[in-house]
């Protein structure tokens, strides 16, 4: 199984770290280089950035495009792909995982880290022995950092890019209905600031300047399609609250912490 991870050029501290966790873990990882703010054409930006809920900065739309590219190559493959970021801290358990994770059928797209907020996934998990467990996710909210990609996931990841265009990458994977989406437990990955939050230490800096600060959209005829979009999604949400009522329930995915140390 391949797996890799995106980093910038410029982050050398990232990459070292990365590697290093490789070694540690028994995990050949591949550097695969993120797409820079520079690297985006006027064409590209043109096409596919503003037609989300608000615009996305040019952080953003690098970091989309460059799991987008690696979307590409999955669903030109035979196999499923470990998809990192590179302020992913990995548990001592994931080299162990993978193999069963992998096995798994009826996946597009598995979750492996934990943003350390609530979602909507089902009652019940399924027990894959030795520890780890999956279960159905119907709505996440944050998080691209650690996942698994089978080819029938990137396909409708790349065709969904092309019909509706660029968004924030966690939003647009877990935004997105028509992907069967499962989540590992407990979580076998973990964003540097969500550990650093925790009281532990990540190894990098956990500062990143795609969770930079941003504003609230002003009411003007420029923004309305985008206020409009957000209104939308606000109430597709309520579906995904009445299914607790049934299937789902809302909490966090575990994360133990004994596997991070």
């Amino acid at each position: 199984m391949r797996a890799v991870f995106i980093n910038l050029d410029r982050a050398s501290e990232r990459r070292a770290f990365m590697e290093g966790q490789g070694t540690r873990l028994g995990l050949a990882l591949d550097r695969v280089r993120a797409v820079e703010a520079g690297d985006i054409s006027p064409e590209v930006e043109a096409q596919l950035n503003g037609r989300w809920e608000r615009r996305l900065s040019a952080p953003e739309l690098g970091c989309f495009l460059s799991h987008h590219g690696l979307w590409r190559e999955i669903a030109a493959g035979a196999e499923p792909v470990l998809v990192l970021e590179d302020d992913a801290v990995l548990s001592r358990r994931i080299g162990a995982a993978l193999p069963v994770l992998t096995g798994f059928e009826g996946a597009d797209f598995l979750n492996l880290e934990s943003f350390d907020r609530k979602r909507f996934a089902a009652r019940r998990a399924q027990d894959l022995g030795d520890g780890i467990a999956v279960r159905r996710m119907y709505r996440d909210k944050s998080g691209s950092a650690a996942y698994l990609l089978w080819p029938s996931g990137a396909r409708k990841l790349v065709e969904r890019t092309q019909r509706r265009g660029a968004a924030p990458v966690d939003a647009f994977l877990h935004g997105f209905a028509g992907l069967a989406s499962w989540q590992a437990e407990p979580a076998l990955a973990v964003q540097a600031h969500i550990l650093e939050a925790r009281g532990r230490k990540a190894g990098i800096d956990p500062a990143t300047s795609i969770q930079a600060v941003r504003t609230r959209s002003s009411l003007t005829p420029d923004n309305l399609p985008f206020l409009l979009r957000r209104v939308g999604t606000q109430f597709k949400l309520a579906r995904y609250h009445l299914m607790r009522l049934g299937p789902a329930r809302y909490e966090r995915t575990p994360i133990a912490d004994e596997d991070f140390a």
